[in-house]
């Protein structure tokens, strides 16, 4: 026996905000362009710090000293 497929439409809902503001749809162009332009510019940012060795190598040691705090903390020892 074969299962027959249903489909329902729901209905178009605004979204609102925690202040109940609704944003319509050009807004959410605005704000999606804008998080799309923050995301390139992280990107290129990213770049500029990884061909800077000596950052880097900054960066490397301080992510060591962080993920040591974490496993300490995982461990339920003090800082």
């Amino acid at each position: 026996m074969a299962i027959k497929k249903t489909t329902t439409k729901k209905a178009a809902a605004k979204k609102s905000s925690s202040l109940g503001i609704s944003i319509s749809g050009s807004s959410k162009n605005e704000m999606r362009k804008w998080e799309v332009e923050s995301a390139v510019s992280t990107l290129q940012r990213a770049a500029e710090i990884q061909k800077n060795a000596k950052l880097m190598a900054d960066v490397k040691k301080m992510a060591a000293e962080k993920a040591k705090e974490f496993t300490n903390i995982a461990a339920g020892k003090k800082i």
